[in-house]
């Protein structure tokens, strides 16, 4: 017999044991994306007892926890957590929409009130910014405040 779920996702995925980090990064996370998560991962309930309460079938809980677990476990979504405090408001986000939360493009702009270039225009944008964020602070103890001021100037020069 297999692994129950939430074992063969911890290992699969690379997801940590511990519940209460497994929590912070669900806090990231769409409402509902953490509250199945955390009723699945943390609390160790079965997809198919939920499925039956909430009246849906077992498999697309799985699939969709499967995904949303692969999703915490990415590196894009570690970087982007990571650089949360440093970027603008507005930044973070989108940055939280698109990367954490995996929301679609057509969603953020009618959200953001822009055009899909403009949209796709921003989250290069906004890449750049999370990957130099993530590069710098790497490099040095206090990093990623040293990458975000050495970013903007950067973009200063180039204006």
């Amino acid at each position: 017999m297999g692994l129950p779920l939430k074992e063969s996702l911890l290992q699969a995925c690379r997801l940590p044991r511990n519940d209460d980090l497994l929590m912070e990064r669900a806090k990231l996370l769409g409402r509902d994306d953490r509250e199945l998560i955390e009723a699945v991962l943390i609390r160790g309930q079965s997809t198919k007892s939920l499925g039956h309460m909430l009246g849906l079938d077992a498999r697309l809980l799985r699939c969709r926890v499967n995904r949303v677990a692969k999703r915490l476990a990415s590196r894009r979504f570690l970087d982007v957590a990571r650089s949360l405090p440093y970027l603008s408001e507005a930044d973070a986000q989108l940055a939280r929409m698109r990367f954490c939360q995996g929301r679609k493009l057509q969603e953020l702009c009618a959200h953001f009130g822009v055009s899909e270039h403009t949209l796709r225009r921003w989250l290069d944008h906004v890449e750049a910014k999370v990957a130099v964020i993530c590069r710098l602070s790497k490099q040095t103890p206090d990093g990623a405040a040293q990458a975000y001021r050495e970013y903007w100037d950067l973009q200063k020069q180039e204006a």
